[in-house]
């Protein structure tokens, strides 16, 4: 098995040597947000740009935030999931002063591959002066057999904002399976001013001598969320003192859910650049919504809802 954060030149080497290329055309969407101004003052944002192509759909549904300054979009695919060879390329641009939701209103449900078939997924986003991105989708469910990659990448600027949302489970829980697919592979990329400061590489895979069942144990949950940028420094800062403190000497850890938090610190232009990056292992996709919705609950007044809200 295969799990750590892979180093760039390393990429080639994770890819099975049976996958062959996509035999289906690229689904292309692209959403594009900007501000609204009245008087000097920011009173809505807006979405310029809208496209998709099939099996992709982009949503933007009217009255889900209480914040006309914050726009919310679903991506969601017809046939209820991702076969084998399908190819999804999204693009998302926020201009200066935005704040933007992109959820999902189900699992991302990724079916068995076919003549060794890779399903593929790409994000790239651009977040403007100002502007807050906020990541969550519903997990990756990889089904029996299934082969996955994908590849996120997220370009800042030094006053911009990142919530990232990244995780997956074992399969189908309630059919028994468990780890059971071909492959699983998930970057995520963070630049700031064009200059690399994040990269997070998985890759899971069966082993001859470990296969990923074995290797998570009682786990079927694992999920990682960046919180990068100023807009974020309050949150990252309480979650710092919570998560990260030091437990007194007995302390009783719950096995059912497990969390842990590491502080982001890097200088750019000798200005110190802050952030978190939060990780969880759960029995059930459950624990991870709640301890998330709990997580990120401060943001919810900018947002103008819970984005969490009757998902579990």
């Amino acid at each position: 098995m295969e799990l750590s954060s892979c180093k760039e030149e390393d990429k080639s080497e994770t890819v099975g040597k049976t996958e062959k290329p996509q035999s289906r055309p690229e689904a292309r969407g692209r959403a594009v947000f900007q501000p609204a101004w009245e008087n000097g003052q920011l009173v809505a944002v807006t979405n310029t740009v809208l496209q998709y192509t099939y099996p992709l759909k982009l949503l933007l549904p009217q009255n889900v935030s209480k914040s006309k300054a914050c726009q919310w979009l679903y991506v969601i695919t017809f046939g209820g999931g991702l076969v084998a060879g399908d190819n999804i390329q999204l693009d998302i641009d926020l201009a200066e002063d935005c704040t933007v939701v992109v959820t999902t209103q189900a699992s991302t449900k990724v079916f068995h591959s076919v003549d060794n078939l890779v399903t593929r997924q790409t994000v790239q986003a651009k977040v403007g002066a100002g502007s807050l991105l906020v990541l969550l989708p519903d997990p990756v469910v990889c089904y029996k057999d299934a082969a996955y990659r994908q590849e996120q990448v997220f370009h800042l600027n030094q006053s911009s904002s990142l919530v990232l949302l990244d995780w997956y489970t074992s399969g189908r829980m309630a059919r028994g399976e468990c780890w059971e697919f071909q492959s699983y592979h998930s970057t995520n990329s963070i630049y700031l001013d064009n200059k690399l400061v994040f990269r997070d590489v998985v890759c899971l895979q069966d082993t001859p001598l470990l296969p990923v069942h074995q290797a998570m144990a009682q786990y079927n949950v694992v999920g990682m969320c960046v919180l990068i940028g100023p807009a974020l420094s309050d949150l990252y800062k309480k979650l710092l003192n919570e998560l990260g403190r030091s437990k007194p000497y007995g302390y009783k850890y719950k096995k059912e859910v497990v969390l842990s938090i590491s502080p982001l610190r890097f200088e750019k232009e000798e200005e110190e650049i802050h952030g978190a990056v939060v990780r969880v292992m759960a029995y059930t996709t459950t624990q991870v919504f709640t301890e998330m919705e709990r997580i990120l609950q401060d943001l919810y007044p900018r947002l103008g809802g819970n984005p969490f809200e009757n998902k579990y």
